[in-house]
C-alpha cells in the first residue's frame, strides 16, 4: 500500500467517524492507531487536526479513488471506522457508496464483514 492510499483510507475513516458530529474515544483510538502504523508520529497531530476540522465529503473521497478496487477499500475503511450507531453515520455510508459506485449488495457484504470483525 502506498502512503497516498493509506492517507486516503485514514481521511475516509475520519470523515466516517465525524459523520455524526462527534468522534468517540473508541473511534479516536482506531484513528490514532492507524496513523502510528503509518509512521506519521511527527505529522500525525497536524494531519489529524486538519482532517477533524475539515472532514472529507463522500464526493471528495470518491474523486480521490483511481480504481474500483480502491473505491471498495475506501468504503470498507469507512465502515470499519464506525460502530454504525447513528442515522448520520448510516447516511454517510449510503452517500459514500453512491459516490463510489458501490451497489447495495456489495455494500451489504462489506457491512456484514465489518460487523463480524468487530
Amino acid at each position: 500500500m502506498t502512503q497516498q492510499s493509506a492517507l486516503l483510507y485514514i481521511r475516509t475513516m475520519i470523515a466516517a467517524a465525524a459523520a455524526d458530529g462527534r468522534i468517540d474515544d473508541k473511534e479516536q483510538q482506531k484513528l490514532l492507531g492507524n496513523l502510528k502504523q503509518l509512521g506519521l508520529d511527527a505529522e500525525a497531530e497536524e494531519f489529524l487536526a486538519n482532517e477533524l476540522n475539515n472532514p472529507a465529503t463522500p464526493e471528495q473521497l470518491a474523486q480521490a479513488c483511481s480504481t474500483q478496487e480502491e473505491a471498495v477499500q475506501v468504503f470498507a475503511a469507512a465502515r470499519v471506522a464506525i460502530d454504525l450507531d447513528t442515522e448520520e453515520e448510516h447516511t454517510f455510508l449510503v452517500q459514500l457508496a453512491q459516490a463510489l459506485g458501490i451497489d447495495g449488495n456489495l455494500a451489504s457484504h462489506i457491512d456484514a464483514t465489518a460487523r463480524n470483525a468487530a
